[in-house]
This record gives C-alpha cells, structure tokens and sequence, in this order.
C-alpha cells in the first residue's frame, strides 16, 4: 500500500461543521494536515486504498489526488 497526498473539498452544507467532517475522516482512515475553514477544504494523506471510504464521508464533496510541482 501507498500513501498519496489528498484534498478533500467539503460540501457547502457542511462547511460550518467541518470540525465534525474532519473527525470522520480521520475515523475513515486521513491524516489531516491542514484544515481550510473559509475554503471548505482539508488536507492530508491516507493509504491509496481508503480513498474510496473517504469519498463516503458525509460532508464530503470530492477527494481529489494533491499534485506537487517543482520549479526547473
């Protein structure tokens, strides 16, 4: 199993309890890294194959994979 570097956008709904969001994601398996209140967004790792459990959260919008860029 890898680990892949995520962001999970929060549904509008549930942007104002996105401590309680942040909670079941952690229980689905994230380690949260960054939390973006204002944004609806958190950030954070988990195993590739927790993605789809992630997806389940209620509160969640999308799980997309983080991608790094680097500069030449």
């Amino acid at each position: 199993m890898s680990s892949v570097n995520i962001s999970v956008s929060v549904d509008d709904q549930y942007v104002d309890k996105i401590e309680e969001v942040v909670a079941d994601l952690q229980a689905s398996g994230m380690n949260v890294e960054n939390i973006m209140p204002i944004l609806g967004v958190v950030t954070g790792s988990v195993e590739s194959t927790q993605m789809n459990a992630l997806s389940q959260v209620k509160g969640v919008n999308a799980v997309d994979v983080s991608r790094t860029f680097r500069a030449l």
